[in-house]
């Protein structure tokens, strides 16, 4: 079984082998000045921005009083004279009788178009009937797994087309 290992003995053993012997403590002062370092510039900063508040505070309250306004004033009048002219022709916009085209519709009656039920106009043949639209060329019906049913015309030269009977 092993023997548990002291992690202080260690770190002096490392330490010691390839460090001087006051390095422990000569790093243990340089720790503690940067400590003490950073907390005067803390301090002093801290001091800085309450010094800025005491000085900025009472300059934003303090504001000269502004002389009053003074408003120049005319003696009343009892009357007063108004000037008119007639304006300009080219100033004046009127509107001429006819100037807009007019377009009328012609009067022919409207076509009412109605729709109906879609169950008259299409009848459903069965397949000896759709065979039977061949007119005895060579057909077939063709059914797959999802129950699509193809009608194939056998003849090559019927694939363009032909008269029905």
């Amino acid at each position: 079984m092993r023997n548990p290992i002291d992690p202080d003995h260690l770190l002096n053993d490392v330490l010691g082998e390839s460090f001087p012997a006051d390095f422990q403590a000569e790093l243990l002062d340089r720790t503690l000045r940067q400590v003490r370092r950073r907390r005067r510039v803390r301090r002093c900063s801290q001091s800085l921005l309450a010094l800025a508040l005491v000085v900025a505070i009472p300059l934003l309250l303090w504001r000269k009083p502004l002389p009053p306004a003074q408003v120049a004033q005319s003696p009343p009048q009892a009357f007063g004279v108004v000037q008119s002219q007639p304006l300009a022709p080219s100033m004046i916009v009127e509107s001429q009788a006819a100037s807009v085209r007019i377009i009328t519709t012609s009067a022919d009656p409207v076509t009412v178009v109605q729709t109906r039920a879609s169950k008259d106009l299409f009848r459903e043949i069965d397949d000896e009937q759709l065979l039977a639209l061949a007119g005895g060329r060579p057909a077939g019906l063709v059914r797959d797994e999802s129950g699509h049913v193809e009608f194939l015309l056998l003849d090559p030269y019927d694939r363009n087309g032909f008269r029905g009977p």
